[in-house]
């Protein structure tokens, strides 16, 4: 079985450019949030600006303007709710889903992205749930996108009876008939990528079954894809680094008491990427 430990990080890592400035290090579009739900995308956001990408814009709802600027003024953000509005030729990579609700727009937004945008995109949360709830949308997924669901949302996604004891079987059937990058969270997480290929996480611990640790997986995995790490690349790196603060927070915390925020704080611990 394929593991994504650290000597496979250290075979695909890229040589950080001493001389490279922020637009080298990418500029990822967070589109998430909605009212009630403006922590997820604060998380989605602050955990890519601290995962190495040079910029990170937050498309947000305008009651996260200020806890935005108060927590992360480092981060832009734009309150349009359209996104056919909006040219996403600057953005190098999009995350799409933490909190954003199931609007009639939001499925509007969820078609222009998968009809127009060539670039990587992480599916996650409540994309995952419109995904999985139309044909329509789900066979439009493609090998440049990323999918993180956790069970419940693979079992949507998949039109399937979750079962754990199969779910490498079953992770790959998926793949089969929607090529993509996808990640299936669990103890390990896995990931299947386009091409087949089954990789299993070491990294990680129960601490982390806490609320907005996946946005804060959503954030790294897009700020990877802005570096130009290939989405098959970038969501085996993200689960590894995720797993990783988690692993270095509860070397000075107790699992019970480790939030998502803890996870965003430790990435400063990892200088696998410098």
């Amino acid at each position: 079985m394929n593991q994504i430990d650290l000597s496979w990080i250290h075979s695909i890592k890229q040589v950080r450019q001493p001389d490279g400035h922020k637009k080298s290090f990418g500029h990822v579009l967070i589109i998430a949030g909605s009212p009630g739900k403006v922590g997820a995308a604060l998380l989605c956001a602050r955990a890519a600006l601290h995962a190495g990408c040079g910029m990170v814009t937050a498309m947000i709802p305008e009651e996260g303007v200020g806890p935005l600027l108060a927590h992360s003024p480092e981060i832009m953000y734009r309150t349009e709710s359209d996104l056919s509005t909006i040219n996403l030729e600057p953005y190098d990579a999009i995350a799409f889903g933490p909190g954003l609700g199931f609007s009639i727009q939001v499925r509007r937004n969820l078609e222009f992205l998968l009809q127009q945008y060539s670039g990587p995109i992480v599916f996650d949360a409540d994309a995952l749930t419109l995904l999985g709830s139309y044909e329509s949308l789900i066979s439009q997924v493609k090998p440049h996108h990323i999918l993180t669901p956790h069970p419940g949302e693979f079992a949507r996604l998949g039109s399937l009876e979750f079962d754990n004891a199969q779910r490498e079987e079953q992770a790959k059937e998926f793949v089969s008939n929607y090529p993509c990058q996808l990640l299936l969270k669990g103890a390990p997480t896995i990931v299947v990528t386009d091409s087949g290929e089954l990789f299993t996480n070491t990294t990680g611990n129960d601490g982390m079954a806490t609320a907005g640790s996946g946005d804060v997986l959503t954030g790294i995995i897009a700020a990877l894809c802005a570096q130009e790490y290939a989405p098959d690349v970038a969501v085996r790196l993200g689960a590894y680094i995720h797993g990783l603060s988690g692993d270095l927070a509860i070397q000075k915390k107790s699992k019970a008491s480790l939030v998502a925020s803890d996870l965003i704080d430790h990435l400063n611990e990892i200088r696998l990427l410098d």
